[in-house]
């Protein structure tokens, strides 16, 4: 039996010889590239061979033990199950962080401060009494906290609700990049996603995403950080972009017009004031602190004091990738004006009409598919002149996937980058669709339809669930990504309405009743999640809030009015419904007494 620390080296051993073997490989395509290797083939063979590594990965950590698809057989050490952890919620800041600190710093900056403090908010107040009570799901914990089997059915209502959205969003930006780089049909693209989430997840549950994810945040990290640091030491000799960031910053300080932003799908929350903005950042730390899949990871770790510390090195992980990203809007910005502005159009680069033609940067509100057009969208002026910044608008996901080509790096660099955010968003969905189908299958049919059934009759219902569920999001990517995506930015908010009032009052205070945390949970995630759809879809516009924010609330920021009502909720059915029993009492102190003990250990597996 090996130890925690031989555990510990031997997975360390692993993952670097995996990134060393990757970057060698990254090297000698890129070696290939200046002998005139095509960019079509750079771009597949940098791209596949992660994504049959992660493949093969997802085969051979196939399980049949219920402890080991549901719990990783709760033996991943901190470090490696924060780097899973991590992969989990990579999607957002590889995709869009970028893109929201081009579009605007603030929104930028509450992002990041959001995903941070909810990772600080798991590590504190949900993973160490998650942990401790024994379940394997969020809805499981609910159940044990509070005695009832209702409250999974509610919990696992919610959680299909915040989830299902981030699934199809997560699989709709893995589908959309390998389709632009890969030449790929859009719907064959779909399909290659569809059937990496189910390898990755299928066969091995939270073992195989926790060993699968940690490979894929290896990829995404690297995919975020090489060309960053690249483009640090060439233009300023120093190998650390979140500090030489700044001097790109100052140096279109004094550029007084702005570059446009289009649209981007992967955080279209541009344009919010400040009140919205606040409420953003609010709503995503209370939001990660309750994302159904972010809490089930703490579930993995060996005790209580290894789920505090993996939600820490998660922490870090993040911390990482979003502190990249204003370096990456920074110096993508400075490229822009220094290689598009004031050039004669012959001299344009050749970024700017490849991506034209994609349909992800306008000039002059034209899509700049040639010299020519250019010059007939903003007319004879701009023939002797050059562009201005404001005549120039590009999609905000383009600032990270497009940005060794704005920056002149390698082509191999862009392919890095396509292959960081295909992991990224396979670590993302198969996360998801693992919490989704577990709580779906164990929560729902085997607890409460089935409670007699084998441990392979449960893990059968399992892959059924997840099955169909990956189907679902498909299905979502290839009819309502549009919808999806706007919803995924909500799922924060409907999150922390639906959960975190119920996680911190069920835990710190021991007057919390069934009904009250049953009522409150309903109460909040309904109220958020109807208003969220409502403005999403059209049919309510954003409703004013009177001395804070005229423009109206946000779906994104929904959770300020739900989080507060899911509290008050909680609160007052709690006083007024009867007091905890003497075992409800005895489970909530055994699940804070800082004992290396698990309350219901047997039940969860």
């Amino acid at each position: 039996m090996t130890t925690p620390i031989e555990e510990v080296r031997r997975l360390g051993k692993a993952y670097g010889l995996l990134a060393a073997a990757f970057v060698l490989f990254v090297l000698v395509i890129a070696m290939l590239g200046q002998f005139g290797l095509p960019d079509t083939v750079t771009a597949v063979l940098v791209v596949m061979v992660t994504v049959v590594t992660y493949a093969i990965m997802g085969v051979v950590a196939r399980t049949l033990s219920i402890s080991g698809f549901f719990l990783s057989d709760r033996a991943v050490p901190a470090g490696f199950n924060g780097l899973a952890t991590a992969a989990a919620v990579l999607a957002l800041p590889f995709a869009g962080l970028a893109g929201a600190y081009f579009a605007d710093r603030m929104l930028g900056l509450a992002a990041t401060a959001g995903l941070l403090a909810g990772f600080v908010l798991l590590a504190v107040v949900v993973a160490p009494y998650y942990r401790k009570s024994g379940g394997i799901t969020l809805p499981d914990y609910l159940a044990v906290r509070f005695g009832n089997p209702l409250i999974r059915v509610v919990a696992v209502a919610i959680l299909v609700v915040v989830s299902l959205p981030v699934l199809g969003a997560a699989m709709w930006v893995g589908s959309d990049v390998a389709a632009s780089v890969l030449h790929l049909p859009r719907h064959a693209a779909t399909i290659a996603v569809l059937v990496l989430v189910l390898i990755t997840a299928l066969f091995g549950g939270m073992r195989a995403t926790t060993f699968v994810g940690g490979a894929q945040a290896v990829v995404a990290l690297l995919a975020l950080l090489v060309p960053a640091v690249l483009l640090s030491i060439q233009e300023y000799g120093f190998p650390v972009p979140q500090i030489t960031f700044g001097y790109a910053d100052a140096a279109t300080a004094s550029v007084t017009e702005a570059v446009g932003v289009l649209a981007g799908k992967a955080l279209p929350v541009a344009g919010l004031d400040g009140f919205n903005v606040l409420a953003f950042a609010v709503c995503l730390a209370f939001g990660v602190a309750s994302f159904p899949h972010l809490v089930a990871r703490a579930g993995a770790a060996p005790n209580i004091g290894e789920a505090r510390r993996s939600a820490g090195w998660a922490l870090v992980f993040v911390a990482i990738a979003a502190t990249t990203a204003p370096a990456l809007a920074a110096f993508a910005r400075l490229a822009i004006l220094r290689d598009v502005v004031g050039v004669d159009l012959a001299d344009l680069p050749d970024w700017l009409f490849d991506y034209g033609r994609a349909g992800l940067i306008e000039v002059c509100g034209a899509a700049p598919i040639s010299a020519a057009a250019i010059g007939t969208a903003c007319g004879a002026g701009t023939v002797v002149k050059g562009l201005i910044p404001t005549d120039i608008a590009l999609s905000a996901d383009l600032v990270t996937l497009g940005f060794a080509d704005i920056t002149g790096l390698p082509y191999v660099l862009t392919a890095l980058i396509a292959a960081g955010a295909i992991a990224a968003a396979l670590a993302t969905a198969a996360a998801t669709v693992t919490a989704i189908a577990a709580s779906l299958g164990n929560d729902l049919i085997s607890r409460l339809f089935a409670r007699r059934g084998s441990a392979g009759r449960r893990l059968v219902v399992v892959r059924v669930a997840l099955i169909a569920v990956t189907l679902a999001a498909a299905w979502i990517v290839e009819h309502h990504a549009d919808e999806a995506f706007a919803f995924a930015v909500a799922a924060p908010s409907v999150a922390a309405a639906g959960f975190f009032p119920v996680l911190v009052l069920g835990m710190f205070w021991g007057r919390t009743t069934f009904w009250g945390a049953l009522l409150g949970m309903s109460t909040g995630a309904t109220v958020t999640a109807v208003y969220a759809a409502m403005v999403v879809w059209g049919d309510l516009a954003p409703v004013p809030i009177a001395g804070l924010t005229e423009a109206g609330l946000s779906a994104a920021a929904a959770g300020i009015v739900g989080v507060p009502l899911g509290f008050v909720v909680t609160i007052l059915v709690s006083l007024l419904t009867a007091a905890p029993g003497i075992g409800r009492r005895e489970v909530l102190d055994a699940i804070r007494r800082p004992s290396p003990d698990p309350v219901l250990e047997d039940h969860a597996t």
